[in-house]
Parts: structure tokens; C-alpha cells; sequence
């Protein structure tokens, strides 16, 4: 019976101790892993951001093959003063929902031409870059190497908050009876990472590899290479990406064949493949080649960012070069891409973008209920009639919910403010750190959080449904135009952007303001 006892009590304390450590590190990360969940949403979706940011961007993606290439691309190889010596790449229309040509070179600025008129536009560069931005913001870019290591750290920490979860899940046995709300926030944080963890795990894995893997990868790499390399790319680097041999130049000046003509050799040898670059060597020479490398849907999560898909043609009649296979890759570059697919989401269509989006739209509401157990159960220690007033529940508060509001100023910044405004971009961002930083003050300033949280719902709907508003406005094209225009890609993100407002507009009206309103409200519909 003794030795039973004993047993029992250490299951006891050990199950408490992971409890504690559990809530210790969550509670000390869960912010920054909200907000990296947050803005990974927005990243999911970048691709169709950055067409519907960009005046550049407004119009329909044309049939690849039924694109005039050489209108745009012969007068920018036969200028003299192009540097092609180290190659040309054409960036096709439909890459990451990008309608337009890019035709780019080593040490000079990227052309940008409308495939349906073959005529060059100017590009926003840095006076457009909210896309980017809400990308950067997923990992911490825009505070340098601090914000990369605290970032992937936080990864690091979300990675033990899950298994460690997952493992108390497993010995621990809940029952989920309660019917407080309490018991509610811990059932559906436990519930939802469980369901998730498959996805969940891969992604906070390879976002920790990425910031911190790599930078933090020197002693291995120099153990591992006999001091013949300090970081790991110089390792990894010439197996997932090998340099291609190179060809010498007959200095002689042929006729080539068209773009159109080897996209369509191209499409006739590997049909699979969809085409999303041409990258040209020695172009006009009798040696020129042109490598045509894409994405494999049909093979997803083996191909799309270090293993790319190619076929590779002489310019003057089209013959086979060479030809890779997604198969082809080294085993090494198949595993990495397989593991960095549902973070990188490269080549992927609609459809797997916001199967992700939703799973880490869920995770959000995760954290958001983990959060919301570890104020309630302070909370319980004060009388109903009386407020709590927690710093850490307005900080919550602020970055959890006040993100959102910020996030729609970002939005309706974009289309109010003038393309030609000196520093434009530098103004967007600084409005939109003072507004979050506002909304800081704002829950503290609101002794009613609840009131606050209402607030800051209504706000954002507001913003996000006024950005795609300012959008129709400013951009010139109504939602008919944009329709009939086959400009499908920019009125998705309208359209999505008028629903989000809608959701958080009728949420900020709804929920109750009182806190055992919001009690009762907790408890009946979770």
C-alpha cells in the first residue's frame, strides 16, 4: 500500500509540474505566437495581396501561350547596354497571381510589361509593399536580428507548448464536463491543437529552422565540414541548389526561336508542368539555351522551392538539353521541400492556401481560449460586480485584439494615401505601430475590457470593409469591371476583405459587454 501511495502522489506532482511548466511557457510566448499566427494568415494569402495592392497589377492573366513575347522581350535583349552576360530570367504571367512579364537581370532594375497590351509599366517598388510587409510581420523582419531570434525562439517554444500539451492530453484524461467557462476555454484549447498538431507542428518547426536554424548552424556546419565551412548553406546549398555547368559562347549571332514557341515545346515534352520562369543563357548565341522550370501540382509537397521541375531547350530549334523530373531530385532536396511546403505554400493553388489559412485561423482561436483560461482563472478570485483589472489582460487585450483594427488602418492606408507620396511606405507602417500602440492606451484607459474588445471589433470591421470601399474608389474599376475584366484575383481579396469587416463588425455588436453577460455567453456557446 505504501509503495501504491507513493506512486500515486509522484503521478500527482508530476502531472502538476507539467501543468505549471505548461502555463508558464505559454503564457510567456503566447502573444508573440499569436501574433505570428496572425499576420502568417495574411502571408498565406500574399500572393493575392500584392496583385491587389498594385495599380501596376490591374489586369486580367492572359493564356501563356497566347502572349506576344517578343514584342517585349527582343527589344530588352537587343539593347546593348542590358547586362545579360550572367543570364536572362522571364518571370511568366500567373506566377504567385502576378499578371504581368518580369524580365530581370544581375545589377539592374526588373521590367514590368502588361502581357495584354506588350507594353512596359512602371512598378510600385518601395511605394507599395503592404503585402511584404504583413509577411515580414509573421517573423519578426522588421526589427532586424532581434525580431528573427525572438521569433524563432518563439517557434522553438510553441513546438514544446504543443507536444508537451499533446503528452499532458495523454496522461492527464480530461473529462470536459465543466460547464463554466473555464472548463470551455481549456476543452477547446486543448481540442483544437489536437486536431491540428500534424500541420501545426511542421510549420513552427521549419519556421524555427528558418530563423534561427540557419543563423545558429555554424558550429555544426564547421564540425561536420572539417573546418572547411561556418554556415550551413555552404553545405546544404550546392545539394539543393547546384550550379548549372557553364556554356561556352560560339560568338556568333543566330535567329532564336520565340517564347511562344519553346513554351509550347515545352508544354508538349512535360505537360504536367506548370511554367512559371524562363531563365536564358547566351541568348542570340548558336549556344543559347532556355531553361523553362515550373511547379508540379499533381505532385505536391516534393516539388515547388528547391526542387523545380524543368525542361531545358536550345534556343535555336528547341531540342532537349536537358529534362528534371520532380523524381529526380536528390532525396535530400525532396525532404526539404516536403518539409518546408505548408510554410513556403510555393506553386500551390487557391484551394490548399485556404485549407492552411483555416487551420491557422482556428489556431488563433486556440491561443486566444489558452489566454483567456489564465485571465479567467485570476479573475475568479474577485466578486462578480467588481472589474478586474489585469495589466497582463489588457496587454492581451491590445495585441490580440487591438492588432486588428491596426492591421485595417494598413489595409485603407493603402488606396487613401497617393502612389507618388515621398516615403509613402514609411508613413503606412508608422501609422500603423502608433495606431496598435493606441490601442494599448485605449484598453487601459477602458476599465470595462470587454467594452474595449467590443470597440476594437466594430473599428476593424469598419477599416477592412472602407479599404476595399477606397479600393473601387481609387483604382477606377468597380466590382462589375473587375468581374468582367476577368481580374478575378484582386475582387477575390475585395470580396474577402468585405466579409472579414462584416464578421467583425456583426462579432463587435453581439457580444455581450458585462462580464456575467459574457460569462453566460461563454458558456452557451462554446
Amino acid at each position: 500500500m505504501g509503495s501504491k501511495h507513493i506512486q500515486k502522489e509522484a503521478s500527482k506532482i508530476f502531472k502538476q509540474r507539467l501543468q505549471r511548466v505548461h502555463v508558464a511557457t505559454g503564457i510567456s510566448f503566447s502573444l508573440l505566437m499569436y501574433i505570428a499566427v496572425f499576420f502568417g494568415i495574411f502571408a498565406i494569402l500574399l500572393p493575392f495581396i500584392q496583385v491587389w495592392e498594385k495599380p501596376s497589377r490591374h489586369y486580367a492573366i492572359p493564356e501563356l501561350t497566347k502572349i506576344d513575347y517578343s514584342s517585349m522581350i527582343d527589344p530588352v535583349l537587343k539593347d546593348p547596354e542590358y547586362p545579360k552576360i550572367n543570364g536572362v530570367t522571364i518571370t511568366l504571367p500567373g506566377y504567385m497571381e502576378d499578371p504581368a512579364v518580369r524580365i530581370s537581370a544581375q545589377f539592374t532594375k526588373t521590367k514590368v510589361f502588361n502581357p495584354n497590351t506588350a507594353k512596359e509599366v512602371e512598378n510600385e517598388d518601395k511605394a507599395s509593399q503592404l503585402a511584404w510587409f504583413l509577411n515580414s510581420m509573421h517573423y519578426g523582419r522588421p526589427f532586424k536580428t532581434l525580431g528573427y531570434l525572438v521569433f524563432g525562439f518563439m517557434a522553438v517554444a510553441g513546438m514544446f507548448l504543443v507536444i508537451g500539451g499533446l503528452l499532458q492530453v495523454l496522461i492527464i484524461k480530461y473529462k470536459d464536463k465543466g460547464k463554466n467557462a473555464s472548463s470551455k476555454f481549456s476543452k477547446w484549447h486543448r481540442k483544437i491543437f489536437t486536431w491540428v498538431f500534424p500541420p501545426f507542428i511542421i510549420i513552427t518547426l521549419t519556421g524555427a529552422m528558418m530563423n534561427i536554424g540557419y543563423q545558429g548552424s555554424a558550429p555544426m556546419a564547421y564540425l561536420a565540414s572539417k573546418g572547411e565551412a561556418n554556415q550551413v548553406w555552404q553545405l546544404a546549398g550546392p545539394v539543393l541548389f547546384p550550379k548549372q555547368p557553364k556554356i561556352e559562347k560560339k560568338n556568333d549571332s543566330v535567329p532564336m526561336l520565340t517564347m511562344n514557341e519553346l513554351i509550347k515545346r515545352a508544354k508538349e515534352i512535360n505537360p504536367n508542368i506548370d511554367y512559371q520562369r524562363i531563365k536564358l543563357t547566351n541568348w542570340t548565341d548558336s549556344s543559347a539555351t532556355a531553361k523553362l522550370e515550373g511547379y508540379n501540382p499533381y505532385m505536391p509537397f516534393l516539388n515547388g522551392i528547391s526542387n523545380k521541375p524543368s525542361v531545358t531547350l536550345r534556343g535555336v530549334d528547341g531540342s532537349v538539353v536537358a529534362q528534371q523530373k520532380v523524381m529526380d531530385k536528390h532525396w535530400s532536396g525532396l525532404f526539404y521541400d516536403s518539409m518546408m511546403f505548408l510554410h513556403l505554400l510555393f506553386g500551390v493553388d487557391i484551394f490548399t492556401r485556404l485549407i492552411v489559412a483555416l487551420i491557422m485561423s482556428i489556431s488563433a482561436f486556440a491561443l486566444g481560449f489558452g489566454v483567456l483560461l489564465w485571465l479567467e482563472k485570476r479573475a475568479r478570485k474577485f466578486p462578480k460586480d467588481i472589474p478586474v483589472y489585469h495589466w497582463m489582460g489588457k496587454l492581451s487585450l491590445a495585441v490580440m485584439v487591438g492588432v486588428i483594427p491596426a492591421t485595417g488602418v494598413l489595409f485603407a492606408l493603402q488606396w487613401i494615401l497617393p502612389f507618388d507620396m515621398p516615403d509613402r511606405f514609411l508613413w503606412q507602417k508608422g501609422i500603423f505601430f502608433l495606431f496598435w500602440i493606441g490601442t494599448l492606451t485605449w484598453a487601459f484607459y477602458r476599465i470595462n475590457s470587454y467594452q474595449a474588445a467590443k470597440e476594437f471589433l466594430k473599428l476593424g470591421g469598419i477599416l477592412f470593409i472602407l479599404s476595399s470601399i477606397f479600393h473601387f474608389f481609387n483604382s477606377g474599376f468597380s466590382p462589375v469591371e473587375l468581374w468582367n475584366k476577368n481580374m478575378t484575383t484582386i475582387l477575390s481579396v475585395d470580396i474577402g476583405l468585405i466579409i472579414f469587416g462584416s464578421i467583425l463588425f456583426y462579432a463587435g455588436l453581439k457580444l455581450p459587454q458585462k462580464r456575467e453577460k459574457i460569462q453566460e455567453f461563454w458558456t452557451k456557446k462554446l
